[in-house]
């Protein structure tokens, strides 16, 4: 069986890992890139296509909705499943990721 592609795009540094390890462990995931903005993002996937990108909306550069944006505008990333990564739910920008196409949300908190 053929894993399942993921790339990773958070501003953390730290989230990104744990979630790189979560992934990593998982017989059916395989990671196979990470980005820090929206731009390094975008770059990637001019290189190789994820089956599934996990998208924080905050970002400095370029912003997840914009990233969403381009990546449902072009013909050759607009299959890829999106799960947007949020700090908080703001129905607003919860409800134009959905119209750019977010399949799903995660919502980050902080545990202390």
């Amino acid at each position: 069986m053929e894993k399942i592609k993921v790339m990773l795009v958070d501003d953390n540094r730290e989230l990104l890992d744990l979630m790189e390890e979560y992934f990593e462990d998982q017989s059916d995931l395989e990671v196979v890139g990470k980005a820090y903005n929206g731009n390094e993002c975008i770059d990637f996937l001019n290189e190789t296509i994820p089956d599934v990108l996990v998208l924080d909306i905050i970002m400095p550069h370029m912003d997840g909705l914009a990233v969403l944006s381009k990546i449902k505008e072009n013909s050759k990333t607009k299959s890829v499943q999106v799960i947007m990564l949020t700090a908080f739910g703001q129905e607003d920008v919860t409800k134009k990721a959905v119209d750019l196409g977010a399949s799903y949300f995660i919502l980050k908190v902080s545990v202390k």
